[in-house]
């Protein structure tokens, strides 16, 4: 339609040119904002679908309410991994109308007209938690709701957790039929003390199979379901009265719902008057036993976490999925090296008493690793009878680690930086370190000093002294970086002190953090996470999880090769800390520690199969007398010849780009036709020493020195 100029002279045509711009920027503007919410509807629409799909799975794995299985890496069952529920799965069929019928008329009466959310009843809870300022619980739970209760574990009142609880009910009546979502009611409902499902229900308190029991006997049950624990009757207190108070109520509400006569109203009532019979049925047969080994309690751990993460559910929710879905989790569990650790814990040479309480007794933790693939083969976290799920010291005791952590603050840092080579001299003897206090730091060497000696020397019958005055040139800083990336994370700012050199810690380090350590060493740089497990299948052979273990190169093979290197040292060396580990045929890498007092007593290795980590000692710090000897290193020890029998014999691979030369021991510099104490030294590319040794003098670096090539020796 034209607009006539006349009717509004003061419209000019540059005015109305204006006017249609600005009509045709307000349509685009307008269609901006409709495809934006478009958008965003459908953004919302996908992932509203996403969650509800993934909630969808995980519930029609769960309500199979079907033991999971754990197998090893043969693939032979360690174990069925189920709640200690006391449960029986009873199809529908089975379970009488009445039953069904009591359930109903007390629980959710409208539940065969409502879609998972009964609306009145819903209404009338929310009005009265507005009224009562959310310090109610909500209530009004349909059968359905009660059921995904169950599922998920979760219980709490808040406004969110009841909003994914409507959704999730909403959910399930749309993928299962009524008559599927009652039997999964009925076999997975709390009944009793531990007791699940109305047939292991019924067999407690009547002793009789669910499909036995009389109209009077259903409403009981049906009228216990919101307290159970408070109408049993087999309390000592007398709960009688309680019990036929409520179970009248019942079959009240069946007769007023037309689910029963009122002459079958009339004698059920009568029959509660006169008493329930009551006899309390055997059903430990039932019962589940999940104390599982040390092993399995830190995979369920870990797959527990990472089912939780992956899945956005909470950890109770990713239990009972475990516990119930039926899954097939593929443990990285080697049963014999498994067994091998049990087996050595359970000597009685190990059941050291505490002098301060004769009812506590030493322990001690394992963890095995094929440091290749970061599964962890084996691992025991205590001595003596086990605790289901109870505290597991290979996984979370954060001890001290003494002189076990030498090789990866000290070794590892320095040499990858070339400020030491195996061949460089230090002078070991008393000496006074500057940390921040007035006193300084004095540690004194475990064995005698021995003046002037070799890196290589000093590692193997750990000498103190020289490693702190290593730390000095490296310091601590760097120290702590090097080790969070061997994937040290309980590391804090208290921890960035010299005495870090000799394992003075803030917190500690567990077991089984120290063994990924010391397995980056083995495995030529390349740190792997460890993990317990290898996958999760669900009954369809479809994968559930698996870890996501962080995997990079932390340092260079060459770095990891010197060290392997020198930590032969302490097993083949005559005066090793640890000859005893020694292994015919096969490289053992090896390095004790020992924290003040003997509070703690390590042994951390490896050969080219396994990487190995032991720590004996007691929860409250404690001397450990054991004949002059070290226990870490006798389990270690024992359990390493064992599981190494009838392997292959195999050595560490030298890269080729480190280079050897012949020195000499008591200088550290390059052999002469003089020296009559050489031996072969391992070296990262120009860092060979440059001069030849004359006299056997050393040349002492307690102090960082520049070599001709720029880096410090």
């Amino acid at each position: 339609m034209k607009r006539d100029k006349n009717k509004n002279p003061e419209l000019n045509n540059n005015d109305e040119k204006f006017v249609k711009v600005k009509v045709k920027h307000d349509h685009t503007k307008l269609k901006v904002v409709i495809s934006l919410l478009l958008f965003i509807t459908v953004f919302l629409a996908i992932y509203i679908g996403i969650i509800i799909s993934r909630w969808q799975n995980l519930a029609l794995d769960i309500i199979e309410n079907t033991p999971s299985q754990i197998i090893d890496n043969q693939g032979k069952l360690i174990t069925e991994i189920g709640s200690t529920k006391i449960s029986k799965n009873i199809p529908l069929s089975t379970i009488p109308e009445n039953l069904k019928d009591a359930y109903i008329s007390i629980e959710d009466q409208r539940f065969y007209s409502h879609s998972g959310v009964d609306i009145p009843r819903t209404a009338a809870a929310i009005i009265n938690y507005v009224k009562n300022l959310g310090k109610s619980s909500f209530g009004g739970s349909s059968i359905t709701q009660q059921l995904v209760k169950n599922i998920t574990g979760e219980n709490t009142s808040s406004i969110t957790r009841k909003i994914k609880e409507w959704c999730r009910a909403i959910t399930l009546e749309y993928v299962l039929e009524k008559d599927e979502i009652l039997e999964a009611y009925f076999n997975i409902i709390y009944v009793g003390p531990n007791i699940y499902g109305v047939e292991m229900g019924s067999k407690y308190y009547f002793n009789k199979e669910c499909k036995n029991l009389s109209l009077e006997e259903c409403a009981f049950l049906a009228g216990i379901n919101n307290a159970p624990n408070s109408y049993s009757p087999f309390d000592e207190k007398d709960n009688s009265e309680k019990i036929k108070t409520r179970t009248k109520a019942v079959l009240y509400k069946m007769n007023e719902l037309g689910y029963i006569t009122k002459e079958e109203y009339e004698t059920a009532k009568s029959n509660v008057d006169k008493g329930l019979a009551f006899s309390k049925g055997n059903i430990s047969s039932n019962a589940r036993n999940n104390n599982y080994s040390y092993h399995t309690d830190a995979l369920l751990t870990e797959v527990i976490n990472d089912i939780s993460n992956k899945k956005s559910i909470s950890k109770e929710f990713a239990t009972n999925y475990i516990e119930m879905a039926g899954l097939t989790i593929y443990s990285a569990q080697d049963t014999k090296i498994q067994n091998h650790i049990e087996n050595e814990f359970k000597k009685s040479t190990y059941s050291i008493k505490s002098k301060n309480d004769p009812n506590v007794s030493a322990q001690a933790a394992m963890v095995i690793i094929d440091h290749t693939t970061g599964q962890v083969k084996g691992c025991v976290g205590g001595i003596g009878n086990k605790v289901a799920r109870g505290f597991n010291r290979a996984t979370q005791a954060y001890r001290q680690t003494g002189s076990a952590s030498k090789p990866i603050a000290v070794l590892l840092p320095a040499i990858d930086k070339k400020i030491i080579t195996g061949s460089s001299i230090y002078k070991d003897e008393i000496a006074i370190f500057e940390d921040g206090t007035d006193e300084g730091y004095s540690p004194e060497n475990y064995n005698n000093y021995l003046g002037d000696i070799t890196i290589r020397r000093a590692v193997e019958s750990s000498q103190n002294i020289p490693f702190v005055k290593v730390m000095e040139q490296i310091t601590p800083r760097i120290s702590i970086n090097y080790m969070k990336k061997l994937g040290i994370s309980s590391l804090t700012d208290v921890d960035n002190n010299i005495n870090l050199a000799l394992g003075g810690l803030d917190k500690g380090i567990t077991p089984l953090e120290l063994a990924a350590a010391y397995s980056t060493i083995a495995n030529d740089g390349n740190y792997i996470e460890p993990s317990f497990y290898i996958k999760v299948e669900n009954r369809l052979a479809k994968t559930v999880v698996k870890p996501n273990q962080k995997k990079y190169k932390a340092f260079s093979k060459e770095v990891a090769f010197i060290i392997q290197d020198l930590l032969r040292e302490p097993v083949i060396g005559s005066h090793g800390t640890a000859t005893y580990c020694k292994i015919k045929n096969i490289d053992v890498a090896a390095k004790t520690g020992t924290t003040n007092n003997e509070y703690d007593r390590w042994l951390c290795g490896f050969t080219p199969y396994y990487t190995a980590v032991t720590w004996f000692g007691f929860d409250v710090n404690e001397t450990i007398d054991f004949n002059k000897k070290n226990p870490s290193g006798l389990i270690w020890s024992n359990v390493m010849k064992s599981i190494h029998t009838g392997l292959d014999g195999k050595i560490f691979d030298k890269p080729y780009r480190v280079e050897t030369a012949q020195v000499c021991k008591h200088s550290g510099l390059l052999a002469s036709t003089e020296c009559n104490e050489t031996y072969t030294e391992y070296y990262l590319r120009n860092t060979v020493p440059k001069q030849t040794c004359v006299n056997h003098k050393a040349i002492v670096v307690d102090t960082p020195i520049t070599r001709e090539d720029g880096f410090e020796q």
